[in-house]
């Protein structure tokens, strides 16, 4: 199925993530189901002075609209959905074992890898729970701390993987950052990591409102049905899409 438009707007960027309810950022195995190959010829250029920003800074619009998510949670790579697919996302994820250990869950961690995430994703959670939103600096501290030794980048950006891919973190926001004499903006941004829970958490309402407060990530479905209505979602869009490669990505 075609996009409507090319992308080649922020507007036009939520637009088609709020058609697609969940859209990953680069292209992935199932073609046409990315920002990247939605992009208008010409929107999609980092590489030089004279680049358009295009998706790579209208991301930050879209983050902003308050009911879409963006982080590395599908794949492990980044993507953004809507709060209404993100929470179903969400059910199957965290009744998984492995991502569970972010929360102190018990899993046998046979990797190396693993056994790293096991001590530090809990962490970094506890951490970003408390504070409310935190970088990624911030919390390389926190966890250099708690390993009594530094903590490389490559190790962090692995443990914010891991609780986005988890559906514990998403961004929260970015900041635009200006360099140099002239303080020019070239793309480059910091991002804050907060908590879904955090995000999209249902806004206090009137004591005269009759409106019963609603939690927008909860799903009536059992974790298994919400990963089948996800991928039964994507296959009204990619009915040829491979089944493994969904259930991969999912």
């Amino acid at each position: 199925m075609s996009a409507n438009r090319p992308i080649d707007s922020p507007e036009a960027l939520i637009a088609e993530i709020r058609r697609f309810g969940m859209l990953p950022f680069f292209r992935c195995r199932i073609p046409g189901w990315s920002v990247e190959e939605l992009t208008a010829p010409g929107c999609w250029i980092f590489e030089d002075d004279e680049a358009v920003l295009g998706p790579w800074d209208w991301k930050i619009d879209a983050v902003r609209e308050g009911d879409i998510a963006y982080g590395k949670f599908l794949g492990g790579k980044a993507a953004f959905a809507t709060v209404e697919w993100y929470r179903e996302l969400m059910n199957w994820r965290r009744s998984q074992p492995r991502w569970r250990m972010a929360e102190g869950g018990r899993y046998r961690a046979t990797t190396e890898h693993d056994k790293l995430m096991k001590r530090l994703a809990p962490v970094a959670l506890d951490a970003i729970r408390q504070a409310g939103a935190l970088e990624a600096k911030e919390l390389r501290l926190i966890c250099s701390a708690a390993e009594k030794k530094p903590v490389k980048k490559n190790v962090m950006d692995s443990v914010i993987q891991f609780l986005q891919m988890g559906t514990w973190t998403v961004i929260g926001d970015f900041e635009r950052v200006y360099r140099g004499p002239d303080l020019t903006y070239n793309g480059w941004q910091r991002a804050s990591n907060t908590t879904p829970d955090e995000l999209f958490a249902a806004p206090d309402l009137p004591l005269t409102s009759a409106r019963p407060l609603t939690n927008p990530l909860v799903t009536n479905l059992t974790p298994a049905a919400s990963r089948a209505k996800i991928i039964d979602h994507v296959r009204d869009f990619f009915p040829n899409a491979d089944q493994k490669v969904l259930e991969k990505l999912i």
